[in-house]
């Protein structure tokens, strides 16, 4: 289906994506296809064991490269251009100089596990405050422990934090720093400084019912100055976010281009699979696994088991909410066997491997590297091998690991379930693990639900670019949108419910004997 529409002569919205192992850049047709592409794979440090580190200098590098080649490779005119969307890794925090935007340390990785004694140290009432105001349960997966940690190790970044002279951000807060701070002269030569509704419900110091920086969480994690964080903006907003200058390329030749959204990585994920309708629900399958559903307006009930997040707002409209299940490890434990054990050397060959044995033969792994994500919340937890036996080989421990994805998914499935007490019939699912036809029909097979995967993969960076073209008033809403979405496979259930219970049972005994490591031992 051509959509046509008259609200504007331009021909393309631009999408930046800085997700955690690469960043993207994608210029979008009106019809929804990316029509140019580019990327670079963003570098990961680990100084220390469960330590994960990026340099914020080159994400923002990786940046300004895709967008030129994105651009430049199709020949795009940059007048042809109606707006960008940014979005990003969302809990990663990085620390900078207000006044020269020089980074003042690495940027801390979601996945960093060096503040889990802070978390620890919690007690019960500050852990149900924790989890009523801001949704989301204690954890070192979100931003506000690495604020306090850097406070307490970094020299002299108290006093800076004081004067006024550090500021932190997430990293779409810092993008958009970079790419609006203008030369002498242009429209913001000021930098923007500011952060969006879904971003800062991650940070674990931000009160997603009175939509501000709750001050005695911001006491809690270090005594944060509140001039020290950016501004919270809707997420689709077609003036909060200032223009991408000329300084960030000498592409736009005095042109530029105004920034109309910015969105959480998962969140944008979900808007790009067109997940409209309260139940809507999407699983990607990346670094880690997020299964979000579609809350509606209202902040859902309490869950002791899912986040409650912020989904996405508009200028001027109301808040839409997001029940989410966060799997820190899934894709990585892939490459984990590939480069961390060098046992086989692609995602083809593991899949192959797994296709050679006709089932687990009661091999089961989780993928606990750093602890257990939704709906366990343990950062205890390690992962484990459970079921070997002599006739065990290669290609089990192939399957094994594969099959975990789906398992962990299935966890959240089944608590989205209980939580709403709806049952769930269609998942749309995106990330590099949709396009594995046995990931795929597993995953149909566990949830008993149909699964859809788009024409595209690249939901992410496809739904940034719908949100500012709809902020922009490239679409005229979000029916046109929805239009855009074009189904590429659909899996179907087969499997007996008895064979499903079974399976299930030996997966959750798995996670019990990895949730039990760290006290086996002590």
């Amino acid at each position: 289906m051509v959509i046509s529409h008259n609200i504007t002569e331009k021909k393309y919205v631009m999408s930046i994506d800085v997700g955690t192992t690469g960043t993207r850049t994608a210029i979008i047709d009106e019809n929804g296809h990316i029509v140019s592409f580019s990327y670079r794979t963003n570098r990961q440090y680990f100084p220390a064991p469960g330590w994960v580190e990026q340099d914020p200098s080159d994400l923002w590098e990786n940046v300004r490269t895709t967008m030129k080649e994105a651009i430049t490779s199709r020949r795009i005119d940059v007048r042809d251009i109606a707006s960008a969307g940014i979005t990003n890794q969302r809990e990663t925090l990085i620390v900078w100089d207000r006044h020269t935007g020089r980074p003042l340390y690495n940027a801390i990785v979601w996945q960093d596990k060096r503040t889990a004694p802070i978390i620890k140290d919690l007690d019960m009432d500050i852990s149900d405050t924790i989890i009523t105001t801001t949704g989301l349960r204690p954890d070192a997966y979100f931003s506000a422990s690495k604020v306090k940690w850097l406070l307490d190790h970094v020299d002299g970044l108290r006093s800076r934090m004081k004067a006024g002279e550090a500021v932190f951000g997430t990293v779409d807060a810092w993008i958009i720093w970079n790419l609006t701070y203008g030369r002498k002269g242009s429209r913001n030569q000021k930098p923007i400084f500011a952060t969006d509704h879904s971003n800062a419900s991650r940070t674990m110091i931000y009160d997603i019912s009175r939509l501000r920086w709750d001050h005695d969480l911001m006491e809690l994690f270090g005594g944060i100055d509140e001039n020290s964080l950016p501004q919270v903006n809707p997420s689709g907003s077609p003036d909060a976010y200032g223009h991408i200058s000329d300084n960030a390329s000498t592409i736009f030749e005095g042109r530029e281009i105004s920034i109309t959204s910015d969105l959480g990585d998962q969140q944008a994920a979900l808007f790009g699979q067109v997940c409209f309708d309260p139940g809507d629900m999407k699983i990607t399958y990346g670094t880690g696994t997020f299964a979000l559903a579609n809350a509606g307006h209202d902040i859902p009930r309490s869950s002791a088991r899912l986040l409650k997040t912020i989904f996405y707002s508009l200028h001027g409209g109301r808040i839409n909410y997001a029940l989410e299940g966060s799997i820190l490890a899934s894709g990585s434990a892939l490459r984990w066997l590939e480069n961390g054990i060098h046992m086989l050397g692609s995602a083809k060959e593991i899949e192959d491997a797994a296709q050679r044995v006709r089932s687990n033969e009661g091999v089961y792994f989780v993928p606990a590297f750093s602890g257990l994500g939704s709906p366990y919340w343990d950062q205890d937890a390690r992962g484990l091998f459970i079921g070997l036996t002599e006739r065990t080989s290669i290609d089990h421990l192939a399957r094994a690991i594969l099959e975990s994805e789906v398992y962990m998914a299935t966890d959240v499935i089944r608590s989205v379930e209980e939580e709403t007490g709806s049952e769930i019939t269609k998942i749309k699912c995106d990330g590099g693990g949709s396009r594995s036809d046995f990931l795929m029909q597993f995953q149909a097979d566990m949830a008993n639900s149909e699964v859809l995967i788009p024409e595209t993969s690249e939901t992410t960076v496809i739904g940034s670019g719908y949100l500012s073209g709809l902020t922009s008033g490239f679409w005229t809403g979000l029916n046109e949108i929805r239009e855009l979405w074009r189904l590429g496979r659909i899996y179907r259930p087969g499997m007996k419910r008895e064979e499903r219970e079974r399976l299930y049972v030996g997966w959750r005994e798995a996670v019990k004997r990895s949730m039990g490591w760290a006290s086996s031992i002590r």
